[in-house]
């Protein structure tokens, strides 16, 4: 890879980090859905590996439906049924990289929506829910966890990466007031990890928590 090709990879996510509003964020990714897969491989692209992985240790292979939120161009979607899951939804705020997902039939719905807004699903619908690469600079707000865990089934896990802009005292505070809140419990972390390895420095992890529910065990592996 040549180093102007690495400059053009990096270039494009920070135009995404650098996004003010939905609406730029929306438009930065569908001028970028051609080339997303190609520049994200690049760069080593590790989030939707790990989500998935961290997924697998807690959620079993018949649990759905999923939710893929920022779905993105499918890469999520691709993993999550190579590991057999089988009714896999999303959304994003990308319409031109939502339409790559379609390509690829994997998905049972996709829509439009943007985390931080009120989502099109019904209260307690999820097994689990994923968001890779979603909780980060220029992208979803931390209120975006609020319609994620409406929408999950009490007893379902959220799995996600948290970027480096979020970690530490921002995330802390937010996941602290839900679990006061009796909302949701920790379940696992990964250890931190760089989610660009051959281009940027971006320290992140991937969390799993679990909504709280007072007719389930909240130690068994999700199994609906």
């Amino acid at each position: 890879m040549t180093k102007s090709n690495d400059d053009r990879n990096v270039s494009q996510l920070h135009k995404a980090y650098d996004s003010r509003t939905v609406e730029e964020l929306s438009e930065s990714y569908d001028r970028w859905a051609g080339e997303y897969e190609t520049h994200m491989k690049n760069v080593g692209y590790a989030h939707p590996a790990m989500v998935t992985s961290m997924l697998s240790r807690h959620v079993s292979a018949d649990a759905q439906p999923i939710l893929d939120a920022g779905a993105g161009t499918g890469i999520m979607g691709e993993l999550l049924a190579a590991m057999g899951h089988g009714e896999i939804i999303g959304f994003d705020a990308s319409n031109d990289m939502m339409a790559v997902a379609r390509s690829k039939n994997i998905y049972a719905d996709l829509e439009q929506m943007f985390l931080g807004r009120p989502l099109n699903y019904p209260d307690n619908h999820f097994a689990a829910v994923t968001a890779s690469g979603v909780f980060t600079e220029g992208h979803a707000p931390l209120s975006g966890f609020d319609e994620l865990l409406r929408v999950t089934r009490p007893g379902g896990l959220l799995v996600f990466s948290i970027g480096p802009v979020y970690l530490g005292g921002a995330f802390e505070e937010k996941y602290k007031a839900l679990e006061a809140a009796g909302l949701w419990r920790f379940v696992d972390a990964s250890k931190p990890y760089n989610s660009t390895p051959l281009a940027d420095a971006l320290t992140c992890q991937v969390f799993v928590f679990q909504k709280n529910s007072d007719n389930r065990d909240r130690g068994e592996r999700l199994a609906e």
